[in-house]
């Protein structure tokens, strides 16, 4: 079917079915499909109505009845003045002995549907008036026989409406309702594209696009009068007679029919049913006719009304839910009577949603009913037992996607949820039970959680025997016994999940054993008396329920102790490390979680070692100890490991060539115009660095990780001495006297144990120092030769000195100074800005030296760059406020050794560098001197690089002349 030929209807405002119908899918869901025109829940209730009155006629709808008020007084219960509803009775729900309007006044039947269903007077006197014209103009035909939204187009003028917008809407409704009952949803399915559908669909564009043209006898209405009667008349299954079918195809017909019996909910109070509902449900049944609807799709409707009403009223009237369940036994007697694809579709779509909510209170029903089994919690595993039973048994099998044995289904869906709910309230019970632990943690001696949760499993299996048993039993016999099975394998999981984690046979452990052994006889009492009424006497439940061995156990704890705490603490640190992040977080020192986890778990494991009984310390303490340095160290150096070195970071030297003269470099380029692909670093760079991409690599993760060792080894001292501490309590250790001892060679015990205690944690002690020095460098490096590259290496004195100064890498390490500050822990901030000065001078060097052919240098030059030179001193040393001046100027010693040489002339430099390697003025091609990075004055191979980066003749001719050096391009 193609999109709707009209566009969305405009909303009718805030109303009861809108908010009911609207908020369904939020609830419950919806079974029906979704119709092909939009057509909204205020749409369809209106038109059903209207189709309510051409049903009905004008003799039906003026009957009376009797008010129910009387003249009784408003402050007493009032009884209805005449016979209960028969309806209500049949459904269990009691009547109010009010009746759902309040007024003095006698009122009619189609009064109260027209009220019920919100109907103003002006729109029912409209409708009303237009099926009374299409009447009298159709005399021989009765009014069911009306195609009602056409009969209204036709014979109720604009006039009759006095808000444009209203009429605007009605008369879009009216053309959407023809589409969905002729086109979307026909009774007649086929010839989509004939000759009265493409006329239909073309009439209904051209209403819409003109609506001026509506009227009795237009020619715009006259062929839609034609294309739509020629659609509806076509015959089904070989019927004759003067029938239209225009809105009784599926689910069309479904969802106005749901409109109609909607109207027998109080308006004021949703979750009652009013009391003159025969009255109005034989009204109702009068559009069956219209709407095909048949007895089973009655109550089929009628079921799900209920049930959605129970639901989204808030579940408060259990009587609803019991009616419910009354139409569900007719339902479950009539459905192998009814076999067409269409009664099945709809049983199926609301069996299955109602099935679906149900399931989901029932599979965790001690949530859902906390006070125990009621009225409504019996009345809803009747509805999804039947549910089930129907879909299971008396749905033909090629109507199921997946058939299930049909024997047993009720005890077995029982038998579901017991084991369902039985598990959900036990893991709410964990979470309790941990809750309250926590809560009373420092008052004394707690429970331990597991005997804690023991005494509650108890508790609970007493309760479900006591209160939802009884109920349960009408569809399993042993549905306390299926419970206490259940609970024993939940708290057996954990039990044994407990045992696998212990250590030691502690206090807390043997309250939990003992309160375990407790639950196991409770509930395995409770098995055998509920499962005295099976087959096998109860048999098959003992068999699930494998005994705790607590007694096992307890002998099994202290075997192994000491190598699998330490093979887990390895393991644990191991997979720890590979997790952090290295992010800078909210501790003061900026250090990792992951070091807090791992420090707390080598102090709970010496704790623990140390409530080892007395005898075992003398032979573990030496095994204790050398496990945790081992684990320790192993977590420093796993900190270290990926962060690699920094001389990965250092740009390879690239080859040297001469400058020739000046004037061609000076005269043409600017900072700039030198293609990035001379710069050394991008030619020479190492990119295999780990460090190249930054992430947990980055400055602040680099001083995270600093951070850490340094915490470690600061931490370390306390763990020492909690090893002293621990040795000092064992009496057998601390009253032994060592003058008494005799042997050299073979030292008493206590002997041995001062020697352990002495020494310290020194292979940690090592990793750690190690690490922190690397660490820094790295972070130095970094900066320097990675994230401050585009400013040093791509841009300072590219293009010639005094178009790029130092000004902007001085900005940029001004800004990392700040991240310093920020993440690296105050003890350790100077000597990470101490490393950063370091790298800095050294690049400064290398960008002097080696900083590739886009670079060239002048004695002219020599006074910018010792300026630049003092501007990174100035920068470390902050005024005073930085770095000591003379470690500042001790560190800048060699840089500023360097910077004398670019004052000094070219002959100079060469009298330099002849006297440094003996190679003559005007001597023969001599090897290069090698580049040991180690810059000076003295070095040759520093002076060499001095006279390559000079730019006059003097300096190139001797290059050529004596190493045959190429020019630089």
């Amino acid at each position: 079917m193609a999109p709707s030929s009209v566009p969305p209807a405009e909303g009718n405002g805030n109303r009861r079915a809108s908010s009911i119908g609207g908020d369904i899918n939020d609830f419950l869901g919806n079974p029906l499909p979704p119709l092909k025109v939009d057509l909204s829940v205020d749409d369809l209730r209106e038109s059903s109505y209207e189709i309510l009155v051409a049903a009905s006629g004008s003799m039906a709808l003026s009957a009376r009845i009797v008010s129910v008020r009387g003249n009784k007084g408003l402050d007493k219960p009032l009884a209805s003045s005449g016979p209960a509803s028969r309806l209500k009775k049949a459904l269990g729900l009691q009547s109010s002995g009010i009746s759902s309007f309040h007024g003095q006044k006698a009122r009619s039947t189609a009064e109260i549907i027209r009220d019920q269903m919100l109907i103003s007077e002006q729109s029912d006197m409209r409708t009303r008036r237009g099926l009374s014209r299409a009447a009298a103009g159709q005399p021989t035909k009765s009014t069911e026989q009306m195609l009602v939204p056409l009969e209204l187009l036709q014979h109720i003028p604009t006039s009759a409406f006095t808000d444009p917008n209203e009429h605007d809407h009605w008369f879009k409704r009216q053309l959407r309702l023809l589409e969905a009952g002729l086109l979307a949803h026909p009774l007649v399915h086929g010839d989509s594209g004939g000759v009265d559908a493409v006329r239909l669909r073309q009439g209904l564009k051209e209403m819409y696009v003109k609506p001026s043209g509506i009227g009795k006898n237009t020619e715009n209405m006259q062929a839609l009068r034609s294309a739509a009667v020629g659609r509806a008349t076509r015959p089904s299954n070989g019927e004759t007679g003067d029938v239209l079918h225009w809105v009784d195809g599926y689910p069309l017909k479904v969802h106005l029919y749901q409109a109609l019996v909607g109207a027998l909910f109080d308006t004021l109070d949703q979750a009652s049913v009013i009391d003159e509902i025969d009255e109005v449900m034989e009204l109702i049944k009068k559009t069956w006719i219209v709407l095909d609807i048949d007895q089973f799709t009655h109550t089929l409707c009628f079921m799900w009304v209920l049930f959605r009403q129970y639901v989204v009223t808030g579940q408060k009237e259990a009587g609803l839910l019991r009616a419910a369940e009354s139409q569900m036994t007719e339902i479950r007697k009539d459905a192998k009577l009814h076999v067409q694809p269409e009664s099945l579709q709809l049983m199926t779509a609301i069996l299955r949603t109602i099935q679906s909510w149900a399931e989901k209170r029932l599979l965790a029903y001690h949530t859902s009913f906390p006070e125990g089994a009621d009225g409504a919690m019996e009345a809803l595993l009747a509805i999804a037992v039947s549910a089930t039973e129907v879909l299971q048994q008396d749905v033909p099998q090629q109507h199921l996607h997946r058939r299930k044995p049909v024997a047993d289904v009720a005890s077995g869906q029982v038998e579901v949820y017991v084991r369902s709910s039985m598990r959900t309230v036990f893991a709410q019970m964990m979470e309790s039970v941990d809750a309250q632990r926590k809560s009373v943690e420092g008052e004394g001696e707690p429970i331990p959680a597991l005997a804690m949760l023991a005494y509650d499993t108890s508790a609970l299996a007493t309760k479900e025997v006591e209160k939802f048993s009884p109920v349960l039993k009408k569809w399993h016999l042993c549905a306390g016994g299926i419970a206490a099975v259940t609970l024993h394998a939940c708290y057996r999981r954990e039990i044994k999940q407990y045992v696998s984690r212990l250590d030691a046979l502690t206090s807390d452990a043997q309250q939990v054993l003992e309160a375990a052994d407790l639950l196991e006889k409770s509930l395995v009492q409770i098995a055998v008396e509920e499962g005295a009424d099976a087959e096998d006497g109860g048999k098959a439940l003992i068999r699930e329920m494998p005994p705790f061995e607590t007694d096992k156990i307890v002998g099994d704890l202290a075997k192994n102790w000491v190598q699998q705490r330490l093979k887990m603490l390895g393991d644990w640190v191991s997979r720890n490390v590979e997790q952090e992040r290295w992010e800078p977080n909210v501790l003061r020192e900026n250090y990792a979680p992951s070091a807090v986890e791992v420090l707390r778990i080598a102090d709970e494991t010496l704790d623990a070692f140390f409530a080892l009984p007395v005898s075992q310390f003398p032979e573990l303490v030496k095994e204790m100890v050398a496990g945790l340095d081992k684990a320790l160290q192993g977590y420093a150096t796993q900190i270290i490991a990926p962060c690699g070195t920094k001389d990965v970071l250092v740009p390879s030297i690239p080859p040297l060539t001469r400058c020739k003269t000046k004037k061609l470099w000076f005269g043409k380029s600017k900072r700039g115009t030198v293609e990035a692909k001379n710069s050394p670093m991008l030619q020479s760079h190492n990119h295999k660095a780990p460090l190249e991409n930054g992430g947990a690599f980055s400055v602040p993760c680099l001083c995270v990780r600093i951070n850490t060792l340094q915490h470690i080894t600061t931490e370390i001292e306390f763990i020492e001495k909690k090893v002293r501490f621990g040795l000092q309590k064992d009496p057998t250790i601390s009253n032994m006297d060592p003058k008494t001892t005799k042997a050299k060679h073979h030292p008493p015990m206590l002997h041995d144990s001062v020697l352990i205690v002495d020494a310290k944690f020194y292979r940690t002690r090592e990793a750690a120092k190690a690490g922190i020095e690397q660490l820094m460098d790295i972070t130095a490096y970094r900066i320097v030769f990675g994230d401050l590259r585009n400013v040093l290496w791509d841009g300072l004195y590219v293009g010639g000195v005094a178009n790029a100064r130092i000004e902007p890498f001085i900005e940029k390490l001004d800004a990392q100074l700040g991240v310093i500050a920020a993440s690296a822990a105050e003890r350790l901030r100077n000597h990470v800005v101490g490393a950063l000065m370091c790298a800095c001078f050294e690049g400064f060097l290398l960008v002097l030296l080696a900083g590739g052919t886009s670079r060239r240098f002048s004695t002219d030059d020599a006074e910018m760059l010792e300026e630049d030179l003092g501007c990174i001193k100035d920068l470390f040393k902050a005024d005073g406020d930085g770095l000591p001046a003379q470690m500042v100027d001790r560190e800048a010693r060699t840089a500023m050794q360097v910077l004398s040489l670019f004052s000094l002339s070219s002959d100079e430099l060469i009298q330099r560098f002849t006297a440094a390697t003996g190679v003559a003025k005007s001597g023969s091609r001599s090897s290069l001197p090698p580049t040991t990075g180690n810059w000076s004055v003295s070095d040759a191979n520093t002076l060499l690089r001095v006279l390559c980066y000079r730019c006059d003749d003097t300096a190139s001719k001797f290059l050529k002349r004596n190493y045959h050096l190429p020019k630089s391009e």
